[in-house]
């Protein structure tokens, strides 16, 4: 018998599943069903044009495939799949990767025509179903079930009609885009092969090195002890991109994290499994979010990686090091014996070492760039030891200070804590002149400058526990982020109304902070004014509004969350003066009542609190930023790049195009 029917999903739904631009991770996807299926042999090939372009694609399984009625019931629409609410495969043998009923139509992103034939064990025996469709229309024909006497199961997927993009299934990064995201899987189940245009896909055929560590047990949720592996790529491995993969127990990949990874010429892909995100799989785009269960777990792997990288970036110079001294081409021909050797030979080593990849492999010449390195360092004899007593000033106890640092911190990491304190006190320097120069503040802006320049990796300014969860946004989205911080379903929240009716109310920086214990949950609503307004009565029943929407909605409540409001400006009128100077609350605070406090605060504040929190370096570094920076200068040095296609529009009107 033949079944026609069209797929029952929206058309916006279809296109986001079909897209072009992404035809390996469509692949992945037909890879990953045939895993799926218990498959032990998975072979994807590509057909070639006489040009050398991608003809057809043609993936083939082992696999126990699909009757003619779990065709009908598969095919007839999209999500629904047998799979949601599971965790093992059909016979139980191996961890399910797709849930959602969505990963056969991504066939699409790679041709306008697909064709499954299937062979399973059906209820008189095997029988073939076949499955024809075609991206113009959406529409599926189900042919059969044919009744087999012989032949095994499994399953072949056939797309032809090639889309703009297929031509990336060709290129040199193809299978290690594969392997990366298989490799976790495949190392679970050593059986399973995999094929990708006639190469099998064996991730020993591009692993340099790989540790495994365990991260902390987590309490409560019997769940045991997240693993984390750390395989580190060969560096001829390209289009790499650093990634930390979120895993169930058994390597099966469920989301993918590319922000906030240390970085390094090293290619390192971090797997973290751990049966606690299959558990909690609707939540784990909130693990970078400040999940109280998942983000930890992050933050643990993320640490991890940041371990092995110093600890094989350190094996690394040594092997150097000792390379040299094996060829008589080291500069120095015996140990160290004072402190002010071994500081001056590990400047030395980690300037040498950097270098490494410069330095000749002739002896000879390999000798004779070393020996400029160490002068170039040196100067003369002494000189180092001049520089830091008399030029820098140093006392013989700084300079025991500064080898116990060099023996207890890699340079790297001295050079990169130098920089963060530098750059943040040449930011507050900028901050202030934007905020307090007479002329130059008339043309400083909440929206197109102040809130651009802060919501640009600048929030510490608010508190280095902070991070930003959204900015310039309105107060129904700020508090569909609390409800997805909190794990709750956003889908269904209506337009949000402040205290005075209003559901246009815009606020400029949410922050948030997850601390683990009674705390709980600490939101931080940052309404920015520009230096120029002087704060009124107007402004703060503005932000007290906003308080009170969130503390009226029983929508957003939730027990051991608290909300902190802050109006910031430069200074205020005199009834802002009389507020925030009550009896029985702290100064600044003009409303406290739980889960809510409402402070303002004056600019000149919070730049100080900064400058006393990077005092102590402030003072050691002796750093002075510079002081003769327009506001114009700085400005155009602030703002991160302008993404709209008219990049004027955010400029001031009397500032130049720079």
């Amino acid at each position: 018998m033949t079944e026609n029917f069209r797929v029952e999903l929206e058309a916006d739904q279809f296109d986001e599943l079909c897209k072009p631009t992404q035809p390996l991770a469509g692949v992945l996807e037909l890879v990953w069903n045939s895993l799926d299926a218990e498959a032990e042999n998975v072979a994807v090939s590509i057909g070639r044009t006489p040009i050398d372009g991608v003809d057809r694609i043609v993936l083939t399984d082992d696999g126990h495939g699909m009757t003619y009625d779990e065709a009908v019931r598969d095919f007839r629409k999209l999500g629904g799949s047998w799979k949601k609410g599971q965790t093992l495969s059909q016979n139980g043998k191996r961890s399910l990767h797709g849930k959602k009923g969505q990963g056969r139509f991504r066939a699409f992103a790679l041709g306008g025509s697909v064709i499954w034939s299937s062979v399973a064990e059906g209820t008189s025996g095997l029988e073939r179903a076949t499955v024809v469709a075609t991206l113009a229309d959406a529409e599926f024909k189900v042919e059969g079930p044919e009744q087999l006497a012989t032949g095994s199961p499994g399953t072949t997927v056939t797309i032809e009609q090639p889309r703009e993009l297929a031509g990336a299934l060709l290129g040199d990064n193809a299978s290690d885009f594969l392997l990366v995201r298989l490799a976790a899987y495949l190392a679970k189940y050593p059986k399973v092969r995999v094929q990708y245009d006639g190469h099998p896909l064996d991730p020993a055929t591009i692993r340099e090195n790989e540790e495994r560590v365990s991260l902390r047990p987590r309490p409560g949720v019997g769940l045991g002890t997240p693993q984390v592996r750390l395989v580190e790529w060969r560096s001829s491995v390209v289009g790499f991109r650093p990634m930390l993969l979120l895993c169930d127990g058994n390597g099966v990949v469920l989301h993918e994290i590319t922000t906030d990874l240390p970085t390094s010429k090293r290619k390192v892909t971090t797997y973290v499994e751990w049966p606690g995100f299959a558990l909690h799989e609707d939540r784990l785009m909130l693990a970078e979010m400040g999940d109280a269960l998942l983000g930890p777990v992050v933050a643990e792997a993320r640490s991890a990686l940041g371990d092995y990288l110093d600890r094989r970036d350190a094996d690394s110079k040594r092997t150097v090091i000792e390379g040299w001294k094996a060829s008589n081409v080291y500069p120095y021909p015996s140990a160290p014996t004072t402190a002010l050797e071994q500081t001056e030979r590990a400047v030395f080593d980690a300037v040498a070492a950097t270098a490494a990849p410069a330095v000749a492999h002739d002896p000879r010449a390999a000798r004779l760039s070393l020996r400029l390195i160490r002068e170039a360092l040196e100067q003369s004899p002494g000189s180092l030891h001049r520089v830091l007593t008399e030029v820098l000033d140093l006392t013989p106890q700084q300079l025991d200070d500064f080898d116990e640092i060099l023996t207890t911190a890699s340079l790297p990491s001295i050079i990169e804590a130098t920089r963060t304190v530098t750059d943040r006190l040449g930011f507050l320097s900028d901050l202030q002149l934007l905020l307090f120069d007479p002329e130059g503040k008339t043309h400083v802006n909440e929206r197109d400058h102040l809130h651009k320049i802060l919501a640009h990796n600048r929030t510490w300014v608010f508190g280095e526990e902070f991070s930003l969860v959204v900015s310039e946004r309105s107060l129904t989205t700020v508090l569909k982020a609390h409800l997805k911080l909190l794990g709750r379903d956003t889908t269904d929240v209506q337009a949000v109304a402040d205290a005075g009716g209003n559901t246009r109310r815009r606020i400029d920086l949410m922050l948030s902070r997850t601390a683990h214990g009674p705390t709980g949950q600490r939101h931080l609503v940052v309404e920015l004014k520009r230096p120029s307004l002087t704060l009124t009565e107007k402004e703060l029943s503005q932000i007290t509004q906003y308080a009170i929407a969130v503390t009226k909605d029983p929508t957003y409540h939730a027990p051991n969350v608290t909300w902190d409001f802050w109006l910031v400006g430069d200074d205020y009128d005199s009834y802002i003066e009389e507020m925030t100077h009550q009896d029985q609350l702290p100064v600044g605070v003009t409303s406290a009542k739980h889960p809510y406090t409402i402070r303002v605060r004056r600019w000149a504040e919070i730049l100080e609190e900064n400058r006393q929190r990077l005092h102590f370096y402030r003072d050691r570094l002796s750093y002075s930023p510079n002081e003769e920076a327009s506001v114009t200068d700085t400005l155009s040095r602030l703002l991160p790049p302008d993404r709209d296609d008219d990049a004027s529009a955010t400029r001031p009107p009397d500032f130049p195009a720079t």
